[in-house]
């Protein structure tokens, strides 16, 4: 019976690396004690290069990982490359964790030490109901969205369902976390993002809510288990890259309005979730200088889109 039990119990494993620890089965990579910011694909680059330390990952690899069954162009590898290394002070006083390998690939050179144990003990230790937020740190300024961004927390004062769409790669997700930061004490049971990205199957949309919020379902009817969990609680849930698990991520979200009052919830996509009352916010790209516009630097500066370069 024990070896029974024993085989029931799932393993979260941890990926510890200098001041970091990286939990691949929650999405998060911590700095001590603190969340870091990094968008799915930077997270999942990470992931694949430290689970093989020392080894070299060709740049297919690492795009098929990242991008799985789309066709990208490898500067957005260098680019979510980059954003790995500033999340990680790579290089900073002569620190070193990701080496290039010019025309192949990289590798994760910082030793890696790699524990296991019970995901139920691993959530409690972390219970996330007795914290604020899971949000990450922010690595720097939102360029060019600061009106947006008190437009969208007014909305959600009003709107119990709020959902920013758009195209891949227009900040749909920089927005959020950023709407959600001034958001934090304005629910008292905390403000969580979930980050549905890596979930190819939408029967798992739940259960990645659930772990993320530390909350025991039961496998007869998750649904309804997080729910009732949910029904007292004051809470800000950001559901994250929502558009391939489209169907499962609307009728997640409106059986959690239906089921709750004070459970306010917010989406990116790159379609709406067609939910009832939800309040859709079209995301546009930023602005940029005028094709006839004859701009010396400075003036090219005053224009968010070149702000970001």
């Amino acid at each position: 019976k024990w070896e029974l039990e024993m085989a029931d119990v799932s393993l979260e494993r941890s990926l510890s690396f200098d001041s970091f620890r990286l939990i691949p089965a929650r999405r998060l990579l911590l700095d001590g004690d603190k969340p870091v910011r990094l968008g799915s694909r930077a997270l999942e680059i990470l992931t694949a290069l430290a689970e093989r330390p020392g080894e070299l990952l060709r740049k297919d690899e690492l795009i098929a990982r990242a991008w799985p069954g789309t066709h990208v162009v490898e500067e957005n590898l260098k680019f979510q490359i980059a954003g790995v290394r500033r999340a990680l002070g790579d290089g900073r006083d002569g620190r070193r964790l990701i080496v290039s390998n010019p025309g192949q690939g990289y590798s994760f050179v910082a030793d890696v030490t790699v524990t296991e144990r019970p995901s139920h003990q691993a959530a409690r230790a972390s219970d996330p109901l007795d914290r604020k937020h899971n949000l990450p740190v922010r690595l720097g300024s939102l360029v060019g969205r600061s009106q947006l961004v008190a437009k969208l927390v007014g909305s959600l004062a009003r709107n119990r369902l709020l959902t920013l769409v758009g195209p891949g790669g227009i900040g749909k997700t920089s927005v959020a976390i950023a709407v959600a930061e001034q958001l934090i004490d304005t629910y008292e049971d905390g403000v969580w993002i979930v980050d549905l990205f890596p979930v190819r199957d939408p029967a798992l949309v739940c259960t990645v809510v659930t772990s993320t919020l530390g909350i025991d379902t039961h496998r007869a009817d998750p649904v309804a288990s997080l729910v009732s969990a949910l029904r007292d609680k004051r809470m800000l849930i950001v559901l994250d890259n929502c558009a391939h698990v489209i169907e499962a991520a609307a009728s997640l979200a409106a059986a959690i309005l239906r089921g709750t009052d004070r459970v306010h919830i917010m989406a990116t996509s790159r379609e709406p979730l067609r939910v009832e009352g939800e309040r859709v916010h079209r995301l546009g790209p930023l602005e940029t200088p005028p094709p006839s516009a004859s701009l010396d630097a400075q003036g090219a500066l005053q224009f968010p889109a070149v702000q970001l370069f």
